[in-house]
């Protein structure tokens, strides 16, 4: 007997792969650490170029008196301006000449309970200077009287821009949440009278309150050893002097009650039914929450996938579907929720509670299963993978996150091993008594309101929608296995050409014209990225059918491909972890797909079967048409969309394929449209390529190419006219006084329709004249006159088009429009007459930085391979970015400069302002 049950619990323990309740282990590598005057220090040294810092104080708006609301925020700006070894706006001129961006490189955040300063090096030559500008902001900080009072005018702009007045139904939400808590009064940001009173003086008492070693800790990764940054760390920081004996505390978390909530929508939101399900606390400590959390999960997956499912099957339109993980004050909840058009509300509803009851009462399928659980089984052959890609700055921002969340930052050991208990653990039984635990448990219910009309009598509705959840579910009418697959090509293509590069590409022509490039990448390891396109998008279809081009790929994506219809077609490819994308955009058009190396051969042919095999529904063309005309409806109701039709309209003739789509013409699209746009778009041959990127043998690849690729049929096309249509003569100024928020926009724009098409000197050029263009903004209307927090620029110019087009934005004040005119003419003019070799070189090193990660991340590159082939740019300056940005000239950027902002360009202005302004 005693035998017998040693055998049961063998088999047992052997089967159940049961997880408890052991830490999770640490990621070995970490060098921690505390100074003799408290400060924390963590460093991890790995053997790539770049360095990232990070500066964590233990102090944030909960520190903050009545007197001082957004105190630890206004703080925070300071630190760009002026300390006792960098003097004003130094410090970002210092680094931005090193090859980084204001803003993505040096930043710093505030929240409740910490302030984050953050400084990612491209290399070592700069760590020392950022320790030191770190060790500035410990307590030498100059918080002149002269610098606090313009950045009151930036904390202003920051307000304007990220609190607007009217708010959307989950800000209201939380708003709703936190009244009468202690949150409530804890905004980050403060008050428009609490920033407007603030002076040195004050500032001053709350830094020196605040602002102790022991409430500080340092993080350094990437190219440094732990000798070296500990040694940094005691030089700059040991001298730091407690001025106040404070300590950290443990953080007395708000627990918040989620509460029913019948709210109108905001003025971008949709009439909604939404359901939020209390799972734990956000930090993940253990291994058995690590398996809840997983498995919520696969279960939210599944829920999502049988609610789309069911909505194609009633041909239902919808606004947005979610179900995910949603975290609110450092507590992870399950959203689930269903965006509609309030005429649909009634139907809507029913569907989504009649399925959440199906679900928890009949459980999934094995193949709905096997699709939401692919990924993790990917995610288990790819953990080399994941931990060899890890960059200096993602280490860095983990550490950040351990520290706020109490959290242990798991060992790839770790983390595979549970991952292989996972894919166990997680049969078909757990899965579903999970979803049915999950769906029985206590919830919330929120709903969106169209108008404040509604309000009451839909919270006379929240019973019948709780009792319609409570209901018995209704059986699947087919709850069947059935394990479809893709039609394959019935012919061979041919190979007609094969050239080894010697930039590393392997380029084979085929017999119906594409070119496949190919890179072997060890870097890859287990991943494919491919990216198919051609030359076309809207360009290349006629008038008649742009408004197709807006429903096509929704409405395939809703039909479906050969045998499969829409919900099908998707677990196909959940099933075996292929990823696609397709696009269309203005002058090229195709397919971004991602999947694991072994499925390398299913996702050509799915490449082939979305070329050759689309289905196109009557039915379900005319749910997207709704939903497309309701988006477009929705928008243009708003200020901000009337705006928008207004700068289009002012812009295009109305037979350009840029001109605005207007609803009418998408209630009038039909399926022999959509079908058309498909064979314009997807058989013709229009410079179409093909980029692999793989870890994987030529000899391999080429095969599978010639087969699937190679009998994709294709029609030769001419490349079509991407002349953007412009009206050359427009108003020269709009102004529309319709904005419901207490703020102005205003944009610049900046046309030459006379350019020839881009070519690879002047996408990089175009490039890094916005990175100057945008520098300069932030110094002279952000930093010396304090009008906007984030001035910007950018080129909307397309590939192809014989053009150019800029747009210079800014959002200031309604007192102050007339100041920012007056400060981007000055900052356009001063550019036109020229810019120095300092500036070239600057922007240069900047877009050779930002670059850099391509070599990293496959998916980038991928799209970048594709998109320079496709236009003709070549992949050359992309296998030599520093090379590339070097040969640029002073001369050169001069001369580009003169065409988009000189003489020759058509420069127009509108402005938004609030209502009676």
């Amino acid at each position: 007997m005693k035998r017998i049950f040693l055998l049961i619990l063998v088999l047992l323990v052997g089967c159940t792969h049961k997880p408890d309740d052991a830490p999770i282990q640490e990621q070995p590598g970490w060098t921690s650490g505390t100074l003799s005057n408290g400060l924390r220090y963590h460093i991890y040294p790995n053997n790539k170029e770049a360095v990232a810092l990070r500066m964590y104080v233990h102090a944030g708006s909960v520190n903050e008196t009545d007197e001082q609301k957004g105190y630890a925020h206004f703080l925070e700006h300071m630190a760009f301006n002026g300390s006792r070894n960098f003097s004003s706006n130094d410090v970002v001129d210092l680094f931005e000449h090193s090859g980084l961006t204001f803003g993505a490189d040096i930043n710093a955040y505030t929240s409740y309970y910490e302030t984050v300063y953050k400084l990612d090096l491209p290399d070592t030559k700069q760590v020392d200077n950022g320790i030191r500008w770190m060790r500035d902001i410990a307590d030498g900080l100059n918080l002149s009287s002269s610098e606090i009072e313009k950045e009151k005018g930036v904390i202003k702009g920051e307000m304007r821009r990220s609190r607007p007045e009217n708010k959307s139904l989950s800000e209201k939400y939380y708003d709703h949440l936190i009244k009468g808590t202690p949150l409530e009064d804890l905004d980050p940001l403060g008050t428009t009278e609490s920033v407007s009173s603030a002076t040195s003086d004050s500032i001053r008492a709350f830094y020196k309150s605040w602002y102790q070693p022991q409430l500080t800790e340092i993080v350094v990764t990437g190219a440094i050893t732990a000798q070296q940054g500990k040694a940094m760390i005691e030089q700059h920081f040991g001298s730091w002097e407690a001025s106040s004996d404070v300590e950290i505390e443990g953080r007395d978390i708000t627990q918040l009650k989620p509460v029913d909530f019948v709210e109108e929508i905001g003025e971008y939101d949709f009439p909604s039914l939404t359901i939020l399900i209390d799972q734990s606390d956000a930090a993940i400590k253990t291994r058995d929450q690590l398996y809840e959390f997983w498995l919520d999960d696969v279960v939210q997956q599944l829920i999502w996938q049988r609610l789309d499912a069911e909505l194609n099957k009633a041909a239902l339109p919808v606004q947005s579907l979610y179900s995910s993980s949603y975290y609110i004050n450092y507590r992870r909840y399950s959203l689930l929720s269903l965006g509609f058009v309030e005429t649909e509300r009634e139907k809507a509803q029913r569907l989504f509670t009649n399925t959440l009851a199906s679900l928890r009462d009949y459980g999934v399928t094995n193949t709905e299963l096997e699709a939401a659980i692919a990924y993790y089984h990917q995610q288990l052959t790819t953990v080399d993978q994941q931990y060899e890609q890890l960059t200096a700055v993602d280490i860095a921002e983990s550490r950040v996150d351990s520290i706020t969340l109490n959290e242990p930052i798991q060992s790839k050991q770790d983390y595979q091993q549970s991952l292989e208990g996972f894919v166990e653990y997680a049969s078909s039984e757990r899965v579903n008594a999970h979803l049915k635990q999950m769906l029985s448990q206590d919830y919330t219910v929120i709903l969106g309101a169209a108008d404040a009309e509604r309000i009451s009598p839909l919270m006379a509705t929240l019973p019948k929608v709780k009792a319609s959840l409570a209901e018995s579910g209704t059986k699947p009418l087919a709850m069947t296995e059935t394990i479809q697959e893709l039609a394959a090509p019935g012919g061979n293509g041919k190979i007609v050409s094969e050239i080894s590069m010697e930039n590393g590409f392997t380029v084979w022509t085929l017999s119906n014209g594409i070119e496949v490039w190919f890179e072997r990448d060890e870097k890859a390891g287990e991943s494919t990225r491919l990216v198919y396109s051609s030359l076309g998008g809207k360009a290349a279809l006629a008038p008649n059918l742009f408004a197709a081009s807006h429903v096509a790929i929704n409405t395939v994506n809703r039909s479906g491909i050969g045998d499969f219809d829409g919900a099908s077609f998707d677990s196909y490819l959940r099933r075996n972890n292929i990823e696609v994308y397709p696009f269309v955009g203005f002058t090229d058009h195709g397919l971004e797909l991602g999947a694991p190396k072994d499925k390398l051969a299913d996702t050509l042919n799915t490449i082939y079967n979305i070329a050759t095999n689309v289905n196109v529904s009557e039915r379900q063309l005319q749910v997207v048409s709704k939903e497309t005309i309701e988006n477009i409806n929705n928008y243009m109701a708003t200020p901000i969309g009337k705006w928008t039709k207004a700068i289009n309209h002012n812009s295009y003739l109305p037979d350009s394929f840029h001109y605005s789509v207007s609803s009418p013409d998408i209630s009038l699209v039909t399926a022999e449209q959509i079908k058309e746009v498909h064979h314009e778009l997807f058989a013709k041959n229009r410079n179409n390529k093909l980029v692999i990127v793989a870890d994987l043998d030529a000899g391999t690849v080429r095969e599978m190419v010639r087969h699937y690729i190679g009998s994709i049929p294709l029609e030769p096309a001419a490349s079509p006219s991407f002349n953007p249509g412009y009206i050359l003569e427009p108003k020269p100024r709009i102004d529309l006084a319709i904005y419901n928020e207490p703020n102005t926009y205003y944009i610049a724009r900046f046309t030459n329709p006379q350019l020839p098409p881009s070519n690879l000197q002047s996408v990089f050029m175009d490039d890094m004249i916005q990175r100057l263009i945008s520098k300069r903004l932030t110094e002279h209307i952000r930093e010396d006159l304090g009008l906007d927090y984030a001035p910007d620029s950018y080129a909307t110019s397309i590939d192809g088009e014989p053009s150019s087009d800029w747009l210079v934005e800014a959002q200031v004040a309604p007192s102050d429009i007339r100041k920012v005119e007056v400060a981007v003419d000055k900052v356009i003019d001063e550019l036109v007459k020229g810019v120095s070799q300092s500036d070239v070189e600057m922007v240069a090193k900047q877009l050779s930085v930002a670059l850099q990660p391509l070599d990293e991340d496959i998916i980038q590159r991928s799209w970048f391979y594709a998109r320079y082939l496709v236009h003709g740019y070549g992949v050359d300056a992309l296998k030599d970015i520093e090379g590339t940005t070097q040969s640029i000239t002073q001369e050169a950027m001069n001369q580009r400069i003169g065409q988009l902002f000189g003489v020759d360009s058509i420069k127009t202005k509108y402005v938004l302002s609030p209502k009676g302004e």
